[in-house]
């Protein structure tokens, strides 16, 4: 379980740090800072969250991101927040010094099983990055965690963007039970700074 101040570190430089967690905030929020090396992103392909808004506050550097069908580049500070069912991209460092980036999830009305899903998700992500099994855009090099780490911990809160919900729910719903079978858990602790 992420507790405040504890900090992950990809082998690409991304850093994570957990401000506010599920343990922390009783289920309201989940709030990191992402530290963003030139040329880096953060963790995330094109999705949806359908109920609830996501913001970001770029605190310094040059951000590129997308909301919608728009690219946009900023500079800190900035903040924008992304509605409900809007399709987005995290942002990715467009600047030549550290991105720094808070990423804010603040459910309404609270939902404990939203926040720490959203940070055993990120926690997981670093933790296949940092054994390599991550290619540089994201996706998992297994298809089986893939299928069980979205199904488990971001669904329905979190869906693919342009691949029908009903689809990915069938889809991942059987390849998560197959993951399960094998052994396979849904989230899997990282190494910590």
């Amino acid at each position: 379980m992420a507790l405040p101040g504890d900090e992950l570190v990809d082998p690409a430089g991304v850093r994570l740090v957990f401000r506010e967690t599920a343990s922390s905030a009783g289920g309201a929020a989940f709030v990191a800072d992402w530290f963003v090396p030139p040329g880096g992103r953060l963790v995330g392909l094109p999705h949806v969250h359908p109920t609830d808004v996501e913001a970001f506050e770029i605190v310094a550097g040059r951000a590129r991101y997308r909301v919608g069908r728009h690219t946009y580049e900023r500079s800190g500070p900035y903040a924008y927040a992304v509605p409900a069912g809007a399709l987005h991209v995290h942002p990715a460092n467009a600047g030549d010094t550290e991105l720094h980036v808070r990423q804010i999830v603040r459910p309404d009305p609270p939902n404990t099983r939203l926040v720490a899903g959203a940070e055993r998700f990120f926690e997981t992500s670093f933790a296949l990055a940092q054994r390599g099994e991550v290619y540089a855009i994201g996706l998992y090099r297994d298809p089986l965690q893939s299928a069980i780490t979205l199904h488990e911990l971001l669904f329905p809160f979190a869906y693919l963007a342009w691949v029908p919900i009903r689809a990915q729910r069938a889809v991942l719903g059987h390849l998560a039970e197959l993951a399960r079978r094998r052994g396979y858990a849904a989230h899997v602790q990282p190494a910590r700074s």
